[in-house]
This record gives structure tokens, C-alpha cells and sequence, in this order.
């Protein structure tokens, strides 16, 4: 089947005055992609196929590639700009810098969009379709709540339309969906969305199967036809540059190994139905008599050839021998076996082991049955263990950070020109982590040791526990605040229990006249304990 990897096409070929005549060449390019996106899933899930042996190792190699790529929620930070770079902005740009744009806000209202789109769910489809069919989208819209959304759609039926610029420009996406009619058709559905406007086709020809060489007619459905208000195109698309899934060109090392394991599995079976060879020994019965009628007269065929039929008595006599306990040669010439193909169990293996290790040296992913993975016993082993797979992720990785940041200049422009605010995506960080197992203790020890050179919202962030840097910032703040009530409560205790005190001994003061040196001491001990009480009472009249 012929593809091609992107479509192209000049601004103008999607102007809203051109769409209607084009959107069938355009069908005619999105077409064969869609069918051959189809293919590279089937081969992931493998679900439909029909051979005998099916090792799935496109699912093994696509599972692998995406939970570690995708397993984590990216993560978006506001960078904090020091003076310094704000003096330089403001000279050269003529940023400003307030309450319009306070990073703070900024952050608060991007951790909002993304727990309320469910970032770490989107970004897992996402990857997850990027990796087994060379391609991920999602639309960009606000809901009927003024919320806004960001979703998944399948790369099974959407595909991006890109111009000629340098870099090329996305300037649409296409969508199809098929939908089943009464008299048991398919009924084919287009919509094209610009950065200008988005409407809906419709196939006027009722097919019963989906093929490239099927006649389609599209029309306008009424009514679709709506302006879009955002400034660019509101969509998420990622595609392979090539077209490629992540295990497309390892399929023919997968058949090699499906091959080699299904010829042993032949093997067993012709040897499980074996033949019994038996020298020096002649059977009573021939194997094959003539095939008679009703009449007792032998049967011909067409050319005068007598018809044979297996020989009933012949039968008996070959399950006679072979459920015979004991088989005795007539001659000392004779002798008893089974006709079996022999294995070369090493060179079989050895075949097999060639052809996995390939695969999963070409796709980067690593072995986890191999011994050198079992024994990665700590986070660094198992680092060098997912390094090959690392780098064949170095393009999706850049490829995606570019796409989000994107996504975000739309929604910040979105932000800015709904609640006056001057908010720039420049400063957004788009953070990329990968899924890899840790050392909770090694992990949380060295982050704590950053505490007063990094902020404690960056440390809790990083923590392996899965906790919320603000929620737990905003509980440490209260029960610091409850503490220190608790404390003040508690100094407010000693100071009245210290007044009393005092009160007692100076009615003691007054009834003695004549102190010994003893006595002396011990009242110049109390009357110090008493202008220490006095000073934590003034102390606390403050604070109150």
C-alpha cells in the first residue's frame, strides 16, 4: 500500500471558498494512511490474526516504549525571572512586569487546566498512539462551561494538514467517522477544522466496505459551517516524520522469530502422528483390494482402472502390532522404529535468540527476561538498561515538548484576552519525566539535602510519593499557624501560674522580718524567677 508520510498542501487549498471542491482529494490523501494505521494497530494488538503462532512482541515493544515515555504526568513550571532578566526584557522588548503576568497566577491557572483535563491520561493515549501508529492527536476547545479542554481523538481517523513553510506549518486537521445506515450501508463523515473555520462532510454514495478505489461524493452538511475563535489551530498533533510506528521496522525479524518457533511446533506435531517402520517382517494382507459393488464385482473407473479401498483385514493386522505390548522380527534382520524428523535444538535456539535480540536491539527496548535486567538490582542499573531506548525516544521527546508549548501559547492567548492579563507560554517549562523504578530512600535523602538552595515546593514536587506541592505547602502553613496558637495558649498558661506565684511569695515577704543567709539566697532566687516570668509576660502582651 502507498502512503505518504505528511500531507501538504499550499494555505490557499484550505480556504473556505476551496474546501468544498477539494475535500475529496483531500479524502483521497488521508485515505490510505488511515488503512495503513489500521494495519500497524492490528499488528500491535494482534488480535485478528489468524496464524497458528502469534508472538506478540509489537505489543511487548509498544508497551514498553510508552510506559516508560508516557507513564509520568508532564510536568509545567512557571519560570521565576530575576531582576536582572527583567531589566533586559523590558530594554529589549518592552515587557512589563506586574500583576498582569504575576507567575504565581500563571501557575495556579495552568495547574488548573491540566488537573481538570487530566493531563497524565491525555499524555499516556497520546504516546501510546504516537507509538504503534506514528502519530497522536487531540482537539483543543471550551466547553459549555467556559472550561478549557483538551482530549484525545484516535490517529485511526485524524490526520494534520501541513503548508510548505519552513519549518511547515499545521494549517487543519481532518477527522472522519463511519456511521452505520438503516438499509445495513457505511455512510462516511468528514470534518475539517482551520484555524478560521470548521465544518462537516458527508459521503452521498452508501458503501458496504471502506476501499480507496470506492467512488466517494461529499456534500456540506447544513449548519456545521462555524467560525473558530482561538489564534491558532486548535488541535494537539504529533507526527512521526517518517510515518513509522515504533516497531514497524523490526516486523520482518518478529515473522523470522513467529517462524522458527511455529517450524518446532510442526515438528512436534508430525512426530507426536509418527509412521512405525518395521524390517524383516511381512504382513499377512495386502494394504489396498479391489473396491466391489452390491454384486460382488469389482469396481473400474472411467478407463477401464480398477478402483483399490484400504483392506479391512490389513487394518486389523497393523493395530494388532502396534497395540501389541511385545513384537517379535522373524529374522535376526529385523527391527522396529518410528520415522521422526530430528530437531538441532541448538542451532533452533540459537536462530530464535538472533532474531529477538535484533528486534529489540533495533527498537531500543531491552530484554526483561535477560539476565543483565534481572540482576539491575538499582535505579543507575536499570538507567543504563533503558539508554538505548532513551535516545530512539530523543525525537518524540522534542517533538512533544514543541507541541505543548504550542498548546499552551493558544490557551495563554485565550487567558490573556479573556481576563486582561499579559501571561507569556515562553515562560512555561515543559517538563518530560520518565517512568522508571527508584530508590524511594537514596531519592528522598538527596532532595532533602537541597533544602535552602531550592524552594520546598520544588523538593515536595520531586519526592517520589506522588504528593501535591501546594496542598502540602497550604497544610504545613496552617499547622504552622496552629502551632504557634497552641504555643502562645501555653505561655499565657505559665505567665498567669508565674503571677499567682508571685503574689504568694510576696505575702510571705511581708510577714518575715529577719532573714538568715540561707533565707536570704533563697529569696533572691525567687525574686529572680520572678522578673524572668514578668519579661515572658510582656513578651506575650506583644504578640497579643
Amino acid at each position: 500500500m502507498s502512503f505518504v508520510e505528511k500531507i501538504q498542501y499550499k494555505d490557499e487549498f484550505l480556504n473556505e471558498a476551496n474546501i468544498n471542491q477539494n475535500i475529496s482529494v483531500l479524502w483521497g490523501k488521508a485515505l490510505p494512511i488511515f488503512m495503513h494505521r489500521k494495519y500497524l494497530q492490528d499488528r500491535f494488538t494482534r488480535k485478528y490474526d489468524q496464524k497458528d503462532v502469534v508472538v506478540a512482541l509489537e505489543y511487548y515493544i509498544s508497551i514498553i516504549a510508552s510506559g516508560y515515555f508516557g507513564g509520568k504526568e508532564p510536568q509545567f513550571k512557571v519560570k521565576n525571572i530575576n531582576e536582572t532578566q527583567k531589566g533586559i526584557l523590558n530594554r529589549i522588548f518592552k515587557r512589563i512586569f506586574g500583576e498582569k503576568n504575576d507567575p504565581e497566577d500563571y501557575q495556579a491557572i495552568i495547574d488548573y487546566i491540566a488537573k481538570y483535563n487530566d493531563n497524565g491520561s491525555f499524555f499516556y493515549d497520546c504516546v501510546l498512539d504516537y507509538i504503534t501508529t506514528g502519530a497522536c492527536y487531540g482537539l483543543v476547545y471550551e466547553n459549555k462551561y467556559n472550561e478549557e479542554v483538551y482530549a484525545n481523538v484516535s490517529s485511526l481517523n485524524t490526520v494534520a494538514i501541513w503548508n510548505y513553510d519552513v519549518p511547515s506549518t499545521k494549517i487543519g486537521l481532518l477527522r472522519c467517522w463511519y456511521e452505520n445506515t438503516a438499509t445495513g450501508g457505511i455512510e462516511t463523515h468528514l470534518e475539517i477544522i482551520t484555524k478560521d473555520y470548521k465544518k462537516q462532510f458527508v459521503d452521498g454514495i452508501e458503501k458496504k466496505t471502506i476501499t480507496e478505489n470506492a467512488e466517494y461524493k461529499f456534500e456540506e452538511v447544513d449548519g456545521t459551517n462555524t467560525p473558530i475563535m482561538w489564534t491558532d489551530l486548535p488541535c494537539f498533533a504529533v507526527e512521526n516524520p517518517y510515518g513509522m510506528a515504533f516497531f514497524e521496522n523490526v516486523m520482518t525479524l518478529i515473522n523470522k522469530n513467529e517462524k522458527v518457533i511455529e517450524n518446532n511446533a510442526n515438528i512436534f506435531d508430525y512426530n507426536d502422528n509418527a509412521k512405525l517402520k518395521v524390517t524383516g517382517f511381512s504382513p499377512m494382507n495386502d494394504p489396498l483390494i479391489p473396491l466391489l459393488n452390491d454384486k460382488g464385482e469389482e469396481q473400474k473407473d472411467k478407463e477401464g482402472n480398477v478402483i483399490m479401498t484400504k483392506n479391512p483385514a490389513r487394518m486389523q493386522e497393523d493395530d494388532a502390532i502396534l497395540n501389541a505390548k511385545v513384537f517379535y522380527t522373524p529374522d535376526k534382520d529385523g527391527d522396529i522404529d518410528w520415522i521422526i524428523k530430528d530437531i538441532n535444538d541448538t542451532a533452533s535456539e540459537n536462530h530464535k535468540k538472533t532474531c529477538l535480540d535484533m528486534a529489540l536491539m533495533i527498537a531500543g527496548v531491552p530484554n526483561v527476561t535477560d539476565q543483565g535486567f534481572t540482576n539491575a538490582d538499582n535505579a543507575a542499573a536499570l538507567e543504563k538498561k533503558f539508554f538505548p531506548l532513551e535516545q530512539v525516544l530523543q525525537q518524540a521527546h522534542h517533538l512533544f515538548r514543541k507541541e505543548y508549548l504550542r498548546m499552551w501559547e493558544m490557551l495563554t492567548a485565550r487567558i490573556n484576552l479573556k481576563k486582561g492579563k499579559e501571561y507569556d507560554f515562553r515562560d512555561i517549562d515543559v517538563i518530560l519525566i520518565r517512568n522508571l523504578p527508584t530508590d524511594t530512600e537514596s531519592l528522598t535523602t538527596a532532595w532533602l539535602k537541597l533544602r535552602g538552595l531550592v524552594s520546598d515546593k520544588s523538593i515536595i514536587s520531586h519526592l517520589p510519593f506522588g504528593l501535591d506541592a501546594e496542598s502540602e505547602l497550604a497544610e504545613m502553613d496552617k499547622q504552622n499557624e496552629e502551632n504557634i496558637q497552641k504555643n502562645l495558649q501555653q505561655m499565657q498558661i505559665i505567665g498567669q501560674a508565674g503571677e499567682n506565684q508571685d503574689n504568694k511569695e510576696n505575702n510571705q515577704d511581708n510577714k518575715v522580718t529577719d532573714l538568715t543567709d540561707q533565707q536570704k539566697a533563697q529569696k533572691l532566687t525567687a525574686d529572680n524567677k520572678k522578673e524572668q516570668t514578668k519579661v515572658v509576660k510582656k513578651q506575650i502582651n506583644k504578640e497579643e
